[in-house]
């Protein structure tokens, strides 16, 4: 299997496919590459290197047990870059992934030609720590469910969900089917919400694309993703924010043709 050692000694699983420019995929909270195999690899492995990566805590990568943050998860990623050779990747971060894909930018440029940051956003502005709606429904709920039924209300429309359910199964057979353990998924939320790059925006100099849905206003601790977008488009010199009408967080895997089809647009106009 395909490792590439971190700094620390952690190893980290990815997958590299095609030839060409290099595309980073970087996914949201706790949630492993496989994700993007479904539509984005398959897409853009034609014309480009696709990397994804299981992050520290996720899938089949090392899993210590010790505090977590997005500057380790860019650590981590520029250790694949660097362990595969590749500089000036494009690189697309869903939601945490575009925390970690913004600190890859300011902290490593070399390694980052342009930026996507999918329902992402620049800090957490409230209480550090785990939410207490995330530890209360967890609870209440049982952890498998919870993240099962929050990553459709989070992910969908009501909508949505009434008249597409067989496409959601889809992508949640993937995503659960290597669920890490409840300790990850909190290290992983943890990193997130002491996220803070919210000072270094107007640092960011790669032509950089935002995408958030329109009804992407879930709130599980103090922001929306929607607000976070309106932010970034805001600090970020230069960047295009994309609304998408009708959708939540999950359009990669509803309405992938309509995203690649910006993407290349704008990988065409930067």
């Amino acid at each position: 299997m395909p490792y590439a050692k971190a700094k620390d000694g952690v190893e980290i699983y990815y997958e590299a496919t095609g030839k060409g420019t290099p595309f980073l995929f970087l996914s949201e909270t706790a949630c492993d590459g496989a994700v993007w195999n479904l539509y984005q690899t398959p897409e853009f492995a034609g014309d480009h290197c696709v990397v994804t990566l299981d992050y520290r805590g996720t899938g089949l990568s090392g899993k210590p047990s010790n505090k977590y943050s997005t500057a380790q998860f860019a650590e981590d990623a520029v250790a694949v870059l660097d362990h595969l050779g590749l500089d000036g990747a494009i690189v697309c971060g869903h939601s945490m992934g575009g925390r970690v894909a913004q600190l890859l930018a300011l902290d490593h440029p070399r390694k980052v030609s342009k930026l996507i940051l999918a329902s992402s956003g620049a800090a957490h502005p409230g209480d550090r720590g785990i939410p207490i709606r995330i530890a209360t429904e967890m609870v209440e709920w049982g952890y498998v469910k919870y993240v099962r039924d929050h990553t459709i209300v989070v992910g969908w429309t009501e909508e949505y969900v009434r008249n597409h359910m067989n496409d959601i199964e889809k992508y949640l057979q993937v995503r659960m089917a290597n669920l890490c353990g409840p300790e990850f998924y909190f290290r992983h939320v943890l990193a997130r919400q002491e996220h803070d790059t919210s000072g270094r925006l107007k640092d960011i100099k790669v032509p950089t694309l935002i995408f958030v849905g329109d009804d992407d206003h879930f709130v599980v601790s103090d922001m929306s993703h929607r607000s976070g977008a309106d932010i970034l488009a805001k600090g970020i010199p230069g960047a295009k924010l994309i609304v998408l009408p009708g959708a939540r967080h999950s359009y990669f895997y509803t309405e992938p043709e309509k995203v690649h089809g910006m993407i290349r647009e704008f990988l065409r106009g930067s």
